[in-house]
């Protein structure tokens, strides 16, 4: 072929090929429009998945924490026209301060008369799937959030670290947890993005902008929410990130002005524009004036906040106790894109960093002094480990010097993260301390089917919302609702420990108590048990554990005392070695 031809050839055929690939433009273009949602709807899946995974294991019942017996109880009453019986004793403040209860309980009406089900069938069903969806929810404010604060990646990639952080999967919406954390949660991502957007907004009456009004009846509507499901505990942490986030927002802005501008007083005034100012002061107003109107709780607020301090984070609630190594190693791998978020912050001052590590610090702090409240952190924690893994993907793994081996090295640290989360999420519930077993579902069963419907249970607290869920019967102690105290916790162990089992009967006339249970998981617990209200330790350094005449002891090894007032009632699996025994007293009760 002459070289004129063959070069006309070439020509023609680069022409064509372009004329093909404009033709496929169109497409492309609009199927990488469509990338960003089938990625977050990805990673929903993926979300939905790992909270669900746990519903397959049959050894353990579907709810994983133990509170939230205690809600699926208050819903079951709701549902049935009922509220909670008021304690002997203890104001009937559950109705206002009711957690996931009601959406709950109002859902599962609507569940099962949509789809014909039993009222206890829509209540299962619904407390399996309603946390998964307000997870989901919550992901997707997360995204909208990250990516108004800093671009798209960042934000696939909070929502990312939000399906598969531990926080996020378990006490952020696993299955069957309906706890109020999940609405807590969610409330408060919304509330503290509300109030960082509501800085920009516009809404002109009469030439005056009323944006900041707007963006402080939104927080207040926030926190009036929280108020109503958690009471006055939700506000105060919301409004200790917003001032926690306007005051170091304020000092960098006014060390900024240092050089700029010369007086101190122009310096202050100025600083002001860096912050949402007149949302703040306007939400703070109405604060104090709710805390004057309700003085009382108000009262019991500072009360708490400032036992819940002196404690120093040491109370014998778990929940008030102070974070420890334990809960950092909660984070797992993405521990290491949150303190590359939180690097940014101080070494580069990028994008939202300032706002979410404001966040994410103020919460951290005041978890020393109680642990639950890092719960609240873990949306803060979920987009600084998005900004965090957008840069080590975008800057090529940080110290890889090969652009093909770093991302290489990235994908690989993506995929152990996802692997570590469903390795993770296969696990929950199975804390027997958490969700209840098969053993002691039978129990419970018997329990519900057998037992007065008057009856009162006694046992260590830790059970005391199984009984009164799944058993339907009242406990002497639980975990608040029926309440504890150091002379009912006092005397229920020296129950346990007691080798004469009149004097059980007699701490159980006390508290008019018909049943006594005792499980194998009280072996786990024994230097919890023997050691309330303190913890005492043997010389040698070792926990103790019971006695082995204790009435305890000799309950779980078979040698069921049928004597001076008790009897055995229930035992499971068997006579010989039972995971749960149950006494019942059979002298009656003094007058």
């Amino acid at each position: 072929m002459p070289f004129e031809a063959e070069r006309a050839y070439v020509q023609w055929g680069f022409v064509t090929a372009a004329k093909r690939l404009r033709s496929l433009a169109p497409l492309s273009s609009g199927i990488y429009r469509w990338l960003p949602a089938l990625a977050i709807l990805s990673i929903v899946a993926f979300a939905f998945v790992l909270r669900s995974l746990h519903l397959f294991t049959p050894d353990h019942h579907y709810i994983v924490n133990v509170d939230s017996y205690y809600f699926h109880w208050l819903a079951d009453r709701i549902m049935a026209g009922e509220g909670p019986p008021s304690p002997p004793g203890i104001a009937d403040t559950y109705t206002l301060h009711s957690g996931l209860a009601y959406p709950l309980a109002y859902i599962a009406k609507a569940v099962g008369s949509i789809f014909s089900l039993s009222s206890a069938d829509a209540l299962e069903l619904t407390s399996k799937f309603l946390p998964p969806v307000l997870s989901m929810v919550t992901m997707v404010v997360i995204y909208v959030g990250a990516t108004k604060l800093y671009n798209r990646q960042v934000g696939l990639l909070s929502a990312f670290a939000w399906a598969g952080m531990f926080y996020a999967v378990v006490q952020g919406g696993a299955a069957g947890y309906v706890d109020r954390d999940v609405l807590n949660i969610l409330l408060f991502t919304i509330g503290a993005f509300l109030f960082h957007a509501s800085k920009g907004w516009q809404f002109r009456a009469r030439s005056r902008n009323l944006g900041w009004l707007v963006g402080g009846l939104c927080v207040l509507g926030i926190e009036g929410i929280l108020y109503l499901e958690w009471n006055f505990v939700g506000p105060i942490l919301l409004l200790a990130v917003l001032i926690a986030y306007s005051a170091a927002r304020y000092l960098v802005e006014y060390v900024d002005l240092h050089k700029m501008v010369a007086s101190t007083r122009q310096r202050l005034t100025a600083s002001l524009g860096a912050i949402n100012w007149r949302v703040l002061a306007f939400v703070i107003g109405v604060n104090i004036l709710a805390a004057g109107a309700l003085h009382s709780q108000a009262a019991d607020a500072l009360r708490i906040v400032r036992g819940t301090i002196t404690s120093g984070g040491s109370s014998n609630i778990g929940e008030l106790q102070g974070i420890g190594i334990i809960d950092i190693q909660f984070y797992q791998l993405f521990l290491i894109p949150i303190l590359i978020g939180l690097y940014l912050t101080f070494a580069r001052r990028e994008g939202g960093n300032g706002f979410v590590t404001s966040w994410f610090l103020c919460l951290l702090v005041l978890s020393l002094f109680a642990e639950r409240i890092l719960l609240l952190a873990t949306p803060a924690a979920c987009v600084l480990a998005g900004a965090g893994l957008a840069a080590f993907w975008t800057r090529g793994g940080w110290t890889l010097y090969k652009p093909l081996l770093a991302r290489y090295a990235v994908a690989l640290f993506f995929l152990v993260l996802v692997l570590l989360s469903y390795s993770m999420a296969q696990g929950v519930g199975d804390s027997p301390r958490e969700a209840v077993n098969s053993d002691w579902q039978d129990a419970l069963d018997h329990l519900r089917d057998e037992a007065p419907q008057d009856a009162v249970v006694m046992t260590w607290w830790d059970y005391g919302y199984w009984i009164l869920d799944l058993a339907q019967r009242r406990p002497v102690v639980d975990n608040g609702y029926y309440g504890w105290d150091l002379k009912r916790m006092a005397d229920i162990r020296k129950a346990y420990i007691t080798s004469e089992p009149s004097e059980a009967v007699q701490i159980m006339d006390k508290y008019g108590a018909d049943y006594l249970v005792f499980s194998k998981l009280d072996e786990n617990i024994a230097p919890s048990i023997l050691s309330w209200p303190y913890a005492p330790r043997l010389a040698n350094g070792e926990l103790p554990s019971f006695p082995e005449d204790s009435l305890v002891a000799r309950s779980l090894a078979g040698d069921f005392p049928s004597e001076e007032g008790l009897a055995l009632w229930y035992a499971s699996p068997d006579y010989e070695n039972p995971e749960v025994v149950i006494l019942e007293r059979t002298r009656p009760q003094n007058p």
